[in-house]
């Protein structure tokens, strides 16, 4: 490890950034093994289903998992509170089998803390003591990685000192996205940079961004489904609110305030095919056709993130973790993303929405022979439809110029989503 001293330091921030020396790291892209962080199901009540569905599935989906992100809450002794956006937490029974799938399988159980709010009050003294031994706890416990929003304390680089092994992950609501602003927070001293959303829609700057990446030894990684929209102007306020604010009063952003991103991702002619099919103007996620989409985005980026710990999942599935997707009213299922990949399963979106389990009652197609010839006639592809994804990877959200998507769904032409 090699420490960068910050020029400007007058003792509060010691240490900028610590960078691992990028001769010492092997930053050659793999296909799909470590190529995917997941989230925990922390709306789950059994606190026992995400672990059996993980240790059920396949020897390569376990290989191709990277971590395991889970939220967690501080409450110092005088009331200062920061934890998770999401507003919901793991307990100790499911961070206790976290633990042993770390210990089993290899498969880092990362904590996050990514409450947007970000305390002011939590650089005071006492606080900050109180979350340094917050964080010990875990340390002990063998977390080796943590995201943290919290900018001003990894500026004042205490967190580094006092853990020196442990990979901080910047969160996706910083909102990067440019290769200066990855530049910048790398100067704060995160290890893995979380990138935008928009750079799934902006090729060549991600090409860019894993450039300097790699020259200096930093891992970047890209949340390439969620279904925001693009520069959503509720972000902000919805990332405070959820995460703070409607817990409180037992309620969600979503039942709360159903005009925003509940509006057009419910609209009749925007999400007019089927679950698997929606206009790509409600959502920023990655949209990739085939095998040279996805090496387009593997090669120029260390891994990707699944959003997925506001599932509730009932313990009436399938009790095995995958790929899946439905298409035409039949469930498709497969062990892991290499038999995707392999296979050359197009179109690869629906495939990357999210971990898959389905119900018991399900019945579900996993030949690649057959759904290779169910998906044929697959809406992505479609002639069309396959230009529109290539378009996609660089249009930059320009959509008000564009009007691409609407045409293929025929949809009427708007500025904005929120028009609709």
């Amino acid at each position: 490890m090699r420490q960068l001293k910050d020029p400007g330091d007058k003792g509060l921030g010691r240490y900028s950034t610590t960078l691992v020396d990028p001769k010492l790291v092997d930053r050659t892209p793999h296909l799909y093994n470590k190529k995917f962080s997941i989230g925990h199901w922390e709306r789950t009540k059994d606190p026992d289903l995400f672990y059996r569905c993980f240790k059920n599935s396949s020897e390569q989906f376990k290989k191709e998992t990277k971590d395991i992100f889970f939220g967690h809450k501080f409450i110092s002794s005088t009331g200062v509170e920061y934890g998770s956006v999401m507003g919901v937490h793991s307990n100790e029974k499911q961070y206790r089998n976290l633990l042993d799938i770390q210990e089993k399988y290899g498969v880092k159980a990362s904590l996050t803390l990514n409450d947007m709010t970000r305390p002011l009050k939590l650089l005071g003294q006492q606080e900050l003591t109180e979350f340094l031994n917050y964080i010990q706890r875990f340390y002990d416990d063998g977390i080796r990685s943590c995201t943290i929003s919290h900018t001003h304390l990894m500026r004042m680089g205490v967190l580094q000192e006092r853990f020196p092994d442990m990979h901080w992950k910047n969160t996706v609501n910083h909102v990067i996205r440019t290769t200066q602003e990855f530049y910048n927070y790398v100067a704060l001293g995160y290890n893995t940079i979380q990138l935008d959303r928009d750079f799934n829609r902006n090729l060549p700057e991600l090409k860019r961004c894993f450039k300097e990446a790699k020259k200096i030894g930093v891992e970047t990684c890209l949340l390439i489904y969620e279904s925001c929209m693009p520069e959503c102007p509720f972000k902000t306020e919805h990332d405070i609110w959820q995460g703070d604010v409607l817990p409180k009063m037992g309620q969600s952003y979503w039942d709360t305030l159903s005009n925003t991103c509940v509006r057009w991702r419910s609209h009749p002619t925007l999400n007019r095919i089927e679950p698997s099919v929606a206009n790509p103007r409600t959502g920023t996620d990655v949209v990739m056709h085939d095998k040279s989409d996805w090496e387009d985005f593997a090669n120029n980026c260390d891994y990707f993130k699944l959003s997925g710990r506001l599932v509730n999942m009932k313990d009436e599935q399938h009790e095995v973790m995958g790929r899946g997707t439905e298409w035409n009213g039949r469930a498709y299922f497969v062990d892991s993303f290499k038999t995707v990949y392999d296979n050359n399963l197009a179109p690869f979106s629906p495939w990357l929405k999210g971990i898959s389990v389905f119900k018991k009652d399900v019945d579900v197609i996993s030949d690649p022979e057959q759904i290779k010839k169910d998906f044929e006639d697959h809406f992505w592809n479609q002639k069309q439809a396959i230009t529109l994804q290539k378009v996609l990877k660089a249009c930059k959200n320009q959509c008000y110029k564009c009007h691409k998507c609407d045409d293929l769904f025929s949809d009427r032409h708007v500025q904005s989503i929120l028009e609709a």
